[in-house]
């Protein structure tokens, strides 16, 4: 995917959000503005990531939701995914008009998952993973372990813990891996 085209990703995302909360169209004006894609029209899994400035500098997780696998266009997963991220993730409140100058976007575009063969075979940082336990499922982006400074091991044990098993509880599961491609907006200073 080019950069222009996870801009356009960016920007579909963030009028999902604007149209969302203040109306006005947003949303089918920026897809009008969007030029169709070869790459946009795949159908791959995404995910959308909100952030918002914290008081001693940084920024910190305001919602994060989106599909591993693809079940529509890129174009408009990352639609849904943003407003979901926004509105229904289940550990923030809605996002608020208040907000919507200081959130930070992401989005990430991922592979299609496939069996990881074993788990010395995951790079934490460079790949996501996918954890299937009976009824248990958890899943991390490439960049969680590479921001939290998670080793292979340490990704498995919190994945487990995602997934609402014990730390090792990853050794009964099935592994799946990935990769994304990243995009992000630039916080203001």
């Amino acid at each position: 995917m080019t950069a222009s085209e996870g801009q356009a990703l960016l920007l579909l995302a963030r009028a999902a959000i604007v149209d969302r909360l203040l109306g006005g169209g947003a949303l089918q004006a920026a897809r009008r503005g969007v030029a169709v894609t070869p790459a946009l029209e795949e159908r791959r899994g995404v995910f959308v990531t909100l952030k918002v400035p914290e008081a001693g500098g940084g920024l910190r997780l305001r919602g994060c939701i989106g599909s591993i696998v693809g079940e529509e266009p890129i174009r408009d997963g990352v639609v849904a995914a943003a407003r979901a991220a926004a509105f229904s993730d289940p550990r923030f409140p809605p996002l608020t008009p208040q907000e919507l100058d200081d959130v930070v976007l992401s989005v990430s575009a991922l592979t299609v998952p496939s069996p990881a063969g074993s788990a010395h075979a995951i790079v934490a940082g460079e790949h996501g993973v996918v954890l299937e336990a009976g009824s248990h499922r958890a899943v991390f982006l490439p960049q969680v372990a590479a921001e939290q400074g998670w080793d292979t091991p340490t990704l498995l044990a919190e994945l487990a813990r995602k997934a609402g098993l014990l730390p090792d509880g990853w050794r009964e599961g099935r592994l799946f891996t990935f990769r994304s491609e990243n995009f992000g907006e630039t916080p203001d200073p």
